[in-house]
């Protein structure tokens, strides 16, 4: 069965007012009982100063100083692992951790505020991940309901969680026994004494004002789901003056997150809990076995469809009029394609390169059709195998085409800005304030779209930026503003699609570009870089490049697989490190 995803809408800036807090239980009309398991939060927050990383320091108290950037500077530093941001769980995280937690098939995040998107585009950045009363609201609603469901007769969490016989032990006993077992998956760890005895008392309270053994499970589930040992990710690693490496369940739990966006499962704290996370061979099986589970699904979606920007995609609008064929049912197909094509690319451990010289991709017969592509039929995806040079890879998806394009024309300039920025990490500076960046006019009044462009370079501080992005994106000019093939734009004007680069190297087509992109030594650092951010979930700093350095080393090959890069990045030492830098002022 091929698997399918839902994208959610794009992620608006909020800037939340942070709540006192210990002022948070009365302000949300929680019992004074339910006050313990919030006694952490002034800790916990405090714990977010640590903040992110900062750039590196100088090497040593003689010679020049490192130069972030240049050649020979990571020879000239020990790079650290920097320090991680206090995280919450994004939206995404909190959703897939309460269904695995509970088994309850409620997306309680779906009403939370919009989550912030980093400069880098992901939203599992912790500096950006703020904490404001309207979530805090969100998130009692939440545990309220979720708690009063998992106390159900039938839910799949009572008989999880639930299964002590409290005639036989005890009330108190089986309190005590439901704390560890849901505390342990909960929290992503055991809880140590100290933590236990409080949410037994807490319980012990309840019960004694009057409260129902049920009653008081329910008050203890929901302390745990308020506090911040469950809605925060929490990695301090080991104490030690220089690197700190995570402990088996903070690896276990970063992991996871990386993988899944959820809390470890079973095997993970299994494997965490007998001290066998440390081993590299242990973690490589461990990468394998997630990456085979459905619940994969949630990388592919989250890391690639945000790396590849297809939440922009989602709310794409090309004009009604001009492209009347394309709704909601080709947007869809769309979307499916660039992530079960990714999905494949990294199963399969097919070289990076195939990400843009494939001569495969996931069709359906609607987007076959729209595509001219014949011998595709129903509503199904399926292995497509291509045999046309005109279409083959990421460059000509009808998501990514159609996510750089202008609603009734397509763009050279956004087009190219899009393959510096996301597949060579190398985005062009932004234009001066006082350059005029509007091409059409009547005097350039049925010019072909390169012309326009081409007029537009002659001033010198157009040609700047526009040297870089124009010649890549006219590469792409075959396919128009919904990804269709064309040898003619609208207005007649036969298609150029030949670019020279700043290099002077010469091209003819995406399927000659995309073969310069694959070799330039950018594009695998590049992909390196933005999964090692996902998987940190924070901005990566000036020694951080040093670790991608190492990572794409260790793949030993330029064209290594996308699958090994995130097997590399789970066995470097910045992945299993809480760091060990300050942050810069």
């Amino acid at each position: 069965m091929t698997a399918q995803f839902v994208l959610h809408g794009s992620y608006m800036e909020t800037r939340p007012r942070v709540v006192p807090p210990l002022a948070l239980p009365s302000a949300l009309g929680l019992s004074r009982l339910a006050l313990l398991p919030w006694l952490a939060w002034p800790l916990c927050l405090a714990a977010a100063c640590n903040g992110a990383i900062g750039d590196a320091a100088p090497a040593g108290s003689g010679g020049p100083t490192p130069i972030p950037g240049s050649p020979d500077y990571c020879q000239q530093i020990v790079a650290e692992p920097g320090h991680v941001t206090l995280r919450r769980l994004n939206r995404t995280e909190y959703n897939n951790t309460v269904q695995d937690l509970l088994g309850t098939t409620s997306a309680p995040a779906d009403v939370f505020p919009e989550d912030d998107e980093s400069g880098d585009g992901f939203d599992n950045n912790g500096a950006i991940l703020s904490l404001g009363d309207l979530l805090m609201e969100n998130y009692d609603a939440a545990a309220r309901s979720l708690s009063a469901e998992a106390l159900g007769a039938a839910s799949a969490a009572r008989g999880r969680y639930l299964d002590c016989d409290a005639g036989a032990l005890g009330e108190t006993a089986c309190a005590r026994d439901f704390v560890e077992r849901f505390g342990l998956r909960a929290y992503r760890r055991p809880l140590d004494a100290t933590e236990a005895d409080r949410l037994v008392a807490l319980y012990e309270n309840a019960r004694a004002e009057g409260e129902s053994h049920d009653e008081a499970i329910a008050l203890t589930m929901r302390g745990i789901l308020m506090s911040p040992k469950f809605i925060f990710r929490v990695e301090v690693g080991a104490e030690s003056p220089d690197v700190n490496r995570l402990g088996d369940y903070e690896l276990a739990s970063r992991l996871s997150y990386f993988l899944w966006q959820s809390m470890p499962d079973e095997e993970l704290l299994t494997q965490a809990g007998a001290g066998l996370l440390q081993d590299e061979e242990e973690l490589r099986v461990q990468v394998d076995r997630m990456l085979a589970d459905e619940k994969s699904d949630a990388f592919f979606l989250n890391f690639a469809g945000q790396w590849l920007q297809l939440r922009r995609f989602a709310y794409a609008t090309p004009n009604a009029e001009l492209f009347p064929e394309f709704d909601a049912a080709l947007r869809q197909a769309m979307t499916q394609e660039t992530l079960l094509f990714v999905r494949h690319v990294v199963e399969s451990n097919a070289p990076v390169s195939t990400l843009l010289r494939a001569d495969f991709t996931y069709l359906n017969e609607r987007l076959a059709d729209h595509y001219g592509i014949a011998g595709v039929t129903g509503p199904e995806f399926r292995y497509v195998a291509l045999d046309t040079a005109d279409r083959g890879g990421i460059l000509t998806q009808g998501s990514i085409l159609t996510t750089t394009s202008h609603p009734d024309t397509t763009s050279p300039v956004r087009r190219g800005e899009w393959v510096l920025d996301n597949l060579l990490c190398s985005p062009p500076p932004d234009p001066p304030a006082d350059v005029d960046t509007f091409i059409q006019s009547e005097e350039n009044a049925g010019l072909s779209l390169r012309a326009k462009l081409e007029r537009h370079r002659e001033d010198p501080a157009c040609a700047a930026c526009h040297d870089l992005m124009d010649p890549i994106g006219f590469g792409m000019e075959n396919f128009d503003p919904i990804g269709r093939f064309r040898t003619e734009d609208r207005d007649g004007n036969p298609i150029d699609s030949s670019g020279v680069l700043p290099d002077e190297t010469s091209f003819v087509g995406v399927a000659e570009l995309s073969g310069i992109l694959h070799q330039d030594e950018r594009y695998t650092t590049c992909v390196t870089e933005k999964v090692l951010t996902f998987a940190l979930g924070r901005s990566l700093g000036n020694e951080d490049r040093c670790f991608v350095e190492e990572i794409v080393g260790q793949a030993q090959v330029r064209d290594t697989s996308l699958r090994e890069i995130v097997t590399q990045v789970v066995l470097n030492e910045v992945f299993r490190s809480a760091g060990g830098r300050e942050e810069s002022p």
